[in-house]
This record gives structure tokens, sequence and C-alpha cells, in this order.
């Protein structure tokens, strides 16, 4: 009895478990790692890092094994595909210790340049003339989407058990986040919000209606921003070129039509919003935004490379 239960645990590897969104995470996360270990006499906190790390690594892999090998049933692969959401975040909120190692200047006064140069003008300013409440409202709410909309096309597929679609989907939209983390060590910059326009007069300046400001403190916060300081600059994080926002959402809003979902049209319309927003609520230059749509073409190229270089050269059998 035990030999028959110990000989397929010991042929099993993760070349037979991983899936491509596991080898994705599993990936930056060691790049995180090694980047923790190597400048950890100069980041706070860098053991703690490690040790989380190598933590969520062993998860993702025991998660895997369990799904693949045990096969638990419907309602723990939905928790394998949803665990990602929350990990997507702390990846991101993860790299901000690591940018100023790597590249400690900020690139703001360049990308404003550019902006003139193409534009003559500094778009967030110039889109200030069509500013009013109810449209700061809409706009916040937009951007406040961001996680939202792919969470939403990824239980949808679930749901209707496309799971071929669903794997696809999750590889695809982990790619596009993950990459731009990654891209975010090239051009580091902390946006408009603080080179160009007063940061302090924000909620004068474009005051919504009911949720803005409650929104607009959610971003501040998550963007690495404490409460109350007076150096917001020193804190947030470096992170406007390329414009994830915008990377991740055409990704996004090009699948769910590619799959016919049912929230495609909400999603083109809040996506596109999004988009906008990111110009509007001073959070992006307008080329960090060209730059986050060539990124979404570009990924939307090379992930199905990686993903068959991995499958057919690697021998991952479920990449």
């Amino acid at each position: 009895m035990i030999d028959k239960i110990k000989e397929p645990l010991l042929q099993f590897n993760l070349k037979e478990i991983l899936k491509m969104s596991d080898i994705y995470s599993l990936s930056i996360l060691s790049v995180y790692t090694l980047l923790a270990i190597f400048f950890s006499p100069y980041i706070d906190g860098s053991i703690t890092l490690i040790y989380i790390n190598i933590l969520i690594m062993a998860g993702i892999v025991s998660i895997a094994t369990i799904d693949e090998k045990f096969k638990a049933g419907r309602l723990f692969t939905l928790f394998r595909r949803v665990y990602i959401a929350p990990l997507i975040f702390i990846v991101y909120d993860q790299i901000q210790n690591y940018i100023p190692m790597l590249n400690p200047n900020l690139y703001d006064l360049t990308l404003i340049a550019w902006d003139k140069a193409i534009f003559g003008v500094n778009p967030t300013e110039w889109i200030y003339q069509f500013a009013f409440p109810a449209l700061t409202e809409f706009m916040q709410t937009s951007y406040m989407l961001y996680f939202f909309m792919p969470l939403a096309h990824g239980i949808e597929l679930h749901l209707k058990r496309e799971d071929k679609k669903l794997g696809e989907f999750s590889r695809i939209i982990l790619f596009a986040f993950y990459t731009s983390y990654l891209l975010y060590f090239i051009m580091p910059a902390i946006g408009p919000r603080f080179f160009i326009h007063d940061f302090f007069a924000m909620d004068l300046e474009l005051p919504g209606l009911f949720l803005t400001d409650f929104f607009r403190n959610v971003v501040n916060s998550g963007g690495g921003i404490p409460d109350g300081v007076m150096n917001p600059a020193d804190f947030v994080n470096r992170d406007c070129m390329p414009s994830g926002h915008t990377m991740v959402t055409l990704v996004n809003i090009y699948v769910v039509f590619r799959n016919k979902s049912i929230f495609r049209y909400p999603i083109l319309i809040f996506g596109l919003s999004l988009i906008v927003s990111t110009i509007y609520l001073r959070y992006h230059y307008m080329v960090d935004v060209m730059a986050g749509a060539v990124c979404a073409v570009i990924a939307l190229y090379l992930e199905p490379k990686v993903r068959l270089f991995v499958k057919e050269k690697l021998k991952f059998k479920n990449a």
C-alpha cells in the first residue's frame, strides 16, 4: 500500500504540475529574492522579504501539487486561479524596494520634455479645462476598476468551465502585469501630480462627488504614500513609465473581445475611461500611456512565444 502511494509521488515533478501562470510568478519572485539577497545591506527588512518570497514560492508549488496530483476539486482549482490577484499586488509593492537600488534616478523631467516636444503642452494641464466633479468621480471610479476588470472575466470563464481559455487569460494577464513591473527599472518616474501640479491641491482642483476622496486616498496608500507625510514624493512608488494601467487594460480588452465575454462592452467603456483617467487624474504623462500601449502589443505578441519555449524546449507539460 505504501509503495503504491510513494511511487507516483516520487515520479511527480515540477514539469508535470506547474502551469504557465505558476512559472511566471515563481520566476519574478526568484528575481526579487536574488535582488533582496544582493542588496540586503541597503534594504530595510531584506531578510523578511527573502523569507516571504521563499514562503510564497513554496505555497505556489504546494497549491499546484494539491490541485494537479490529488484533484482537490473545482473549488480548490478556483482558489488556485484567484489567489494570483492578491499576489499581483504583493509583487507590485515589493519591487519598489529594488528600483532605487538598480536605478536611483528619476526621469520625470525627461518625460515632461517628451510630452511638450510631441504635443506642445503638458497634457495633464490641457485636459484640466474639461474637469468637473461628476467627470472626476467617473474617472476616479474607472481608475479603481484596474484590478477588478480582469478578475471579472477570470471568474466568468471559471463559471463557464472554459478552462483552456481561463489558462490562456491568466498567463497573458500575469505576463503583462509582471512585465510592466520589470520595465519600471528602465525609467523610474513618479508622475505629473508631483512634478507639474501641487499634490496637496488635488482635492481642491479635482473634487469629486462622493467616493473620489476615498478612492484617491486608497491609490495614495497603495502607491506607497503614508498618511499625513509632508514629503509624499519621497515615498511614492516609481511606477509611471510605462503606464501599467494602460498596458494591462489594453491586453484585457483584447482578450475579452477575443473570448466574446459578456463583460466586453462594459470593460471597453471603463477600460478606455481608465486610460484617459491616468492623464486626467495626473497619475501619468502622455508618453507613459503611449509606451504602455506599445508594450501591450509587444506582450500579446511575445507571451505565446515564451510559453511555447517553456513547453517545448524546457518540457513543462502543463505550460
